[in-house]
């Protein structure tokens, strides 16, 4: 699941996606602002969570994802990944923010990232995902 208002996000997002799917896993994306009922999230054996920092001393998450967040069921205990863009300041506080918002749902968060780039993403899901 991801917040689509930032284009770099969506597509670091996508590519993700397509690697995930090429290693032969099913993949449903989740945008935060095409969703108008609470998601389940039992049926899933991983969940990644994809945000913004939307502030640049702060290190706030977007607030579009904190809400979807708050809405959801079934992350207790799911296996769940966190990551955000990179910001000129506050990555590292947003992306501990946005870990902590999934905690207390009760997701494990197994992994998280400052995604970059491709690679950086490609590195985050070969940590998780088979290749075919």
């Amino acid at each position: 699941m991801y917040s689509r208002k930032d284009k770099r996000l969506s597509a670091v997002t996508k590519y993700m996606m397509d690697f995930c799917e090429k290693a032969g896993c099913s993949v449903k994306a989740v945008e935060v602002e095409s969703v108008t009922s609470p998601i389940n999230f039992r049926p899933f054996d991983l969940v990644l969570v994809g945000a913004q920092v939307v502030s640049t001393f702060g290190g706030q998450i977007s607030q579009e994802v904190v809400n979807f967040l708050n809405s959801v069921t079934g992350m207790e205990g799911k296996r769940s990944i966190a990551y955000v863009l990179p910001s000129l300041f506050g990555t590292d506080k947003a992306l501990k923010r946005l870990m902590a918002c999934m905690e207390r749902l009760g997701a494990f968060v197994v992994d998280f990232e400052v995604v970059r780039g491709e690679r950086e993403a490609r590195n985050l899901i070969s940590r998780h995902v088979r290749s075919g």
